[in-house]
């Protein structure tokens, strides 16, 4: 996992544990008016810690080992906005279908999510979670990586699952 910030057009990365331990961003994206942004500092960090949000390898029920390998926020043409939870299950290499591991979604979408949002204060249109079997570069395709995806809505504290 990289702890470095990157601006790639309109797609802002963010490290886990930048964001968890409440690192300053010093690096500005263009335009001059989209800023990286993501300390989360004094009272706020406190209450990420408690609320376990963004924990590095939280626990999902199918029991399967997962990472979280970044937070990517997007802006998209239509100004919609987007926050992408990226996690690695390395099983998946192993063919693991996703009916097992359906439930694993929902649970990181409500779990991790939607408390993440609510600490950030991001406002999102859609929040999509993925999981590949090794770290992929976003946006980059790859026929090696074994990946899926699912697509939610937050409304009212809660994910509406959108599917693709």
């Amino acid at each position: 996992m990289t702890n470095s910030y990157q601006c790639q057009g309109a797609v802002e990365k963010k490290s886990a544990l930048r964001i968890f331990f409440g690192a300053f961003v010093e690096k500005l994206c263009k335009p001059a008016t989209h800023i990286v942004f993501a300390a989360l500092g004094g009272p706020l960090l406190g209450a990420a810690a408690t609320a376990g949000v963004l924990e590095e390898a939280p626990a999902v029920p199918s029991g399967n080992d997962i990472s979280l390998q970044e937070v990517l926020f997007e802006t998209r043409d239509d100004a919609s906005r987007v926050a992408r939870f990226r996690y690695v299950m390395p099983l998946l290499r192993q063919g693991i279908a996703f009916t097992e591991i359906e439930e694993d979604f929902f649970h990181l979408c409500i779990g991790v999510a939607v408390p993440y949002l609510a600490v950030s204060e991001e406002k999102v249109d859609q929040v999509i979670i993925s999981m590949a079997d090794r770290e992929t570069e976003f946006g980059v395709m790859t026929h090696l990586a074994q990946q899926y995806f699912e697509a939610f809505s937050v409304q009212d504290g809660t994910c509406i699952w959108e599917g693709f």
